[in-house]
């Protein structure tokens, strides 16, 4: 056979043998996986869907949805493959198909987004969506709350529209909505999970103190404006709830490490599992420690005094503020799910605050030691019916007024004993009368019970206790698909205040589309005092500026107020009001004559007097011995002298500003504390346009009446009136004791007068007595601060506005801005001879980008911030007004510039606080998701908050708040 013809055979051959090969190959590489994208909730075909095949470890085939929603993924080998199917504005699905050939139907769920998330803040426990609730309600998502590292849930909500915080240092932070902030506020109603989260005894809102941990928020919602006809007198700021994961839609566990500045270390850990269909349990905890922000108050005496009331480990130390913060915190809870429609939820919680600083309104910083937060809640729901118990106890870690074990006032020593607790009841109901109309309704008790050991409320620990009841109902009405009408009333009363509540709520939502929502609403609210408002009996400031005198803090007697005591129409320069003072009559009630005091002054200063007296004495050529015994006998003689109103003038002046005299139509009587009241008008709209655009703006007006003030000083001191006329007294006096004692009449004039002069600072700067109230039982030497209901109205108006614009699946944008009219009240006194303030900025605003690729799980952010300057009236916090240096601080904090963010000059022994600046704070963020298999999954994130280091005080008498790095690592099984 030739080589052509075996070459020809063999060719054949293997033909034969490699093209059924080849065909089996070609047809193993034409199979196909076929379905149709939908809308789970509507059916609706959705065009455009991103569909990937993975072969289970080989390569990935793609396709596209069409008009129909169906899609073909074509020449695939044999294998398993997930299927995972994307699409803009949707929860993404993943799929797994066996082999080539399969048919899938991907439903896709609508994606939770800030204004579409399911929330239940606005209906109380009612879920709804955002779009669909009657007010302008933010939420932060568990996606963002995850990958930021974060200290306390404040964190998380710095960028949302119409929140104001104000920051005291890494974990100190308030939180208040549309402004109207204070250094210790509870005006913005805080939930966990229903439950309050703030300090029973304070009613204020610590979130340090917070038992959720950052691994197990679900997400965060913040209601703005008036919610008081759901929630009752003290959500008439708004409402921030943090809801936790429930063990049976988030299984597995979660382990968290972060680290940063400030030698910042937080580890984390929650662990859920369902046991079976009925039964889920979730274990939840943290430990967190760091090194604050420095900052010395020179309010804060530089040695504690040596007092009785100082426990006497502390008596005459230093008084050096411990900037470490420390704190353990840890939740359990237990679900229970006997039928579909019912769950019985039971949690209890603990925070132990191991070290930390708290900023009050009306005492000053406090140092936190071993300060513990403990909570028990049951909850159950069927249905429609909402009811749940719960307590929240509080304990500062002092067992009486004289422990040293715990949390103690920076400004006196004293300790703090806080052993309180809160009881509520609440009961929620609803039935729908046919397909048109809603009814809920419900009732609420909440029980108040101060142990304060003598400390916080002072003599009245035995009177303090507070009781609040409620019910209210509210009306949907749904005439067509684009009209809801909704009306609510509530009734409120407690035990301390006159009278009831009445707060109405009316709403007309219309619905041009599923996607938009235009709201016109009215909400009438009420604020009603805290309980230290009323019952607060604790000593601010002890001899305050070295004049001798106590400055307490103390609350405004419910029902009756303060009355000055004017029964002194004889023997006073100042109307028929009284002084007590130490100097005259054993303390009693006396007329206001500065010339009463006068002999009991001049004895109680005759160890201060003596020595000046001898000293001028030598310097004019007299022996020392001489001049010694001399001195003396003028100190003892003017002891004696009893002068009248003529002989010397009498000035009633506030200590804070001793130089400014007070008419006797100036003062008067406090009135009896009552609950503040708002009536807010607003118009929003919110609605997602194009798939891509989410907006939610909110104009309102708001008229405020009745408005509560912090501590303000409220007994003025009586002073010698006139420095000249008291000179001329003393001149006279002292020559002629001089004359009787055999002086040499030529020489008494230049003698006399020269003593006088000497004398005269001293005598005439002394607080003589106060102008003080006749119930309150009020010692010689106690200067009154006290809560204020100020009469009249105010108004101010504001707009509030966010948006987030989806430009991909992996790039967003979003903006949030807020601007209220005012925030200074010239025509309402406020307290410390200021008007009232909001305390917050005109303007403030975020701008922020976000992109996450779900394919390779990188992910950045970045963000700008800014807040307008603003000044500031806070009881002890108060912007361009003197205060007194506290003993052993040195200087005068005054600046020589005066505007809206300086001090006017002070003088010496005194200081005052600059205004809160304008701020710019930039932050960024990169984070890196790992896919380990399975459920592991990891997470890395470094996150830099105000990363230029711009360092701002973001309220008086706090720190200077500068950078904040933090990185986390997550690990999830």
């Amino acid at each position: 056979m030739s080589l052509l013809l075996r070459r020809v055979l063999a060719l054949t051959v293997l033909a034969l043998g490699v093209l059924p090969v080849a065909a089996s190959r070609l047809a193993a590489q034409s199979g196909t996986i076929t379905g149709k994208v939908t809308d789970a909730a509507t059916r609706r075909p959705l065009e455009n869907a991103q569909v990937q095949a993975q072969l289970v470890g080989g390569q990935s085939y793609g396709a596209i949805s069409g008009a129909d929603g169906a899609f073909r993924v074509v020449n695939l080998p044999d294998g398993t493959y997930n299927v995972t199917v994307r699409m803009l504005g949707f929860e993404q699905r993943t799929f797994t198909a066996q082999r080539p050939g399969a048919n899938i139907d991907a439903a896709l769920t609508e994606r939770p987004t800030q204004l579409n998330q399911t929330v239940v803040t606005a209906s109380r426990s009612r879920p709804e969506k955002a779009l669909d609730a009657p007010a302008q309600i933010s939420v932060v998502s568990s996606e963002r709350i995850e990958e930021r590292p974060a200290v306390t849930v404040t964190d998380h909500l710095r960028s949302t529209p119409g929140v104001d915080i104000s920051r005291g240092g890494i974990a100190q932070s308030n939180v208040v909505a549309r402004g109207f902030n204070n250094a210790f506020s509870g005006s913005m109603l805080m939930l966990q999970d229903y439950r309050f989260a703030g300090v029973p005894s304070l009613r204020v809102n610590v979130p340090f103190m917070f038992t959720g941990t950052n691994e197990d928020i679900d997400r965060m919602e913040v209601l703005l404006g008036p919610a008081s006809a759901l929630y009752g007198p003290n959500s008439s700021n708004g409402v921030l709830h943090v809801i936790t994961k429930s063990p049976f839609a988030s299984q597995g566990t979660t382990i968290s490490v972060d680290g940063g500045e400030r030698s910042v270390m937080r580890a984390g850990v929650r662990h859920a599992a369902k046991l079976n269909d009925k039964f889920a349990v979730k274990l939840s905890g943290e430990y967190m420690r760091g090194k604050d922000w420095e900052f010395t108050e020179l309010s804060e005496p530089a040695v504690f005094p040596s007092t009785t009331d100082v426990p006497a480990s502390r008596r005459g130390k230093a008084n050096d503020r411990n900037f470490d913060l420390e704190r353990f915190t840890g939740e359990a809870r237990m679900d229970i799910r006997p039928t579909e429609n019912t769950e019985a939820i039971t949690t209890v919680g603990h925070t132990n605050i191991g070290s930390g600083i708290e900023y009050t309104g009306a005492n000053g910083a406090a140092q936190i030691k071993g300060w513990t937060y403990t909570s028990l809640q049951q909850r159950f729901r069927w249905n429609r019916l909402f009811a749940q118990a719960f307590v929240n106890m509080s304990n500062a870690g002092n067992d009486n007024a004289q422990s040293d074990e715990g949390t103690y006032l920076l400004r006196s020593g004293k300790p703090i004993v806080d052993k309180s607790k809160v009881w509520a009841v609440q009961l929620q109901h609803g039935f729908d009368l046919g397909a048109k109309q809603s009814f809920t309704y419900g009732v609420d008790y909440i029980a108040t019970n101060p142990e304060t050991g003598n400390t916080i409320n002072g003599g009245n620990e035995d009177v303090d206790n507070v009781t609040e009841y409620g019910g209210y109902l509210q009306s949907s009405t749904k005439p067509n698909k684009y009209f809801e009408l909704l009306l609510a009333a509530r009734g409120d009363a407690n035990n301390v205040i006159e009278g009831q509540f009445f707060s109405p709520r009316a709403a007309l939502i219309f619905k041009p589309t599923e996607t938009q929502n235009i709201r016109f609403t009215y909400n009438r609210a009420f604020s009603t005092p805290a309980n230290f408002s009323f019952f607060l009996d604790l000593i601010q400031s002890p001899n305050l500026g070295g004049s001798g005198f106590d400055l307490y803090a103390r609350g405004n007697p419910p029902k009756n107020g303060f009355q000055f005591n004017r029964s002194c129409a004889t023997g006073s320069a100042f109307g028929s009001y009284c002084m007590k003072s130490a100097y005259a009559s054993q303390g009693q009630f006396v007329g206001t004559s500065a010339a009463a005091a006068f002999p009991g002054a001049v004895q109680a200063l005759s160890s201060r007097l003596t020595p000046g007296i001898a000293a001028g004495l030598q310097a004019g050529g007299m022996p020392a011995a001489q001049a010694q015994a001399l001195a003396s006998g003028i100190v003892q003689y003017l002891g004696t002298r009893t002068p009248t109103n003529a002989d010397l003038a009498t000035r009633v002046s506030y200590i804070s500003s001793a130089t400014t005299p007070l008419a006797a139509n100036d003062l008067q009587d406090i009135k009896p504390l009552s609950a503040s009241f708002n009536n807010t008008f607003e118009v929003g709209y919110k609605g997602i346009l194009g798939d891509r655009f989410r907006w939610d703006i909110s104009y309102w007006g708001q008229q405020r009446g009745d408005v509560g003030t912090t501590a303000a000083l409220s007994t003025p001191n009586v002073f010698f009136g006139n420095p000249t006329q008291l000179g001329g007294y003393l001149g006279q006096q002292i020559g002629a004791y001089l004359a009787g004692a055999g002086v040499p009449a030529q020489q008494i004039p230049g003698i006399a007068s020269a003593l006088a002069t000497s004398l005269t600072p001293s005598v005439a700067g002394l607080p003589l007595g106060v102008v003080t109230f006749a119930n309150g039982n009020t010692a010689p030497n106690a200067i009154y601060a006290t809560y204020l209901t100020v009469p009249g109205k105010i108004w101010v108006s504001g707009l509030d506005m966010a948006t987030d614009v989806v430009a991909t699946d992996r790039l967003t944008f979003d903006m949030a801005f807020s601007w209220q009219s005012r925030n200074v009240f010239n025509n309402i006194a406020g307290g410390n001879n200021l008007p009232l303030m909001s305390n917050s900025p005109n303007s403030r605003g975020a701008l922020g980008m976000r992109y996450r690729n779900e394919n390779n799980g990188m992910g950045f952010e970045l963000r700008t911030r800014y807040n307008e300057a603003y000044p500031v009236n806070s009881s002890v916090h108060a912007t361009n007004y003197a205060f007194p240096i506290a003993a052993g601080r040195p200087g005068a904090a005054a600046n020589p510039t005066i505007g809206a963010n300086r001090c006017s000059p002070v003088g010496a022994g005194a200081y005052c606080y600059a205004g809160v600046p304008e701020a710019v704070t930039f932050d960024a963020q990169v984070s890196k998701r790992f896919d380990l298999g399975g459920k592991q999954k990891l997470l890395w994130t470094i996150n830099a908050q105000n990363m230029f280091d711009n360092q701002v005080r973001t309220f008086p008498g706090m720190p200077e708040i500068g950078r904040m790095v933090m990185t986390r690592l997550q690990y999830s099984f």
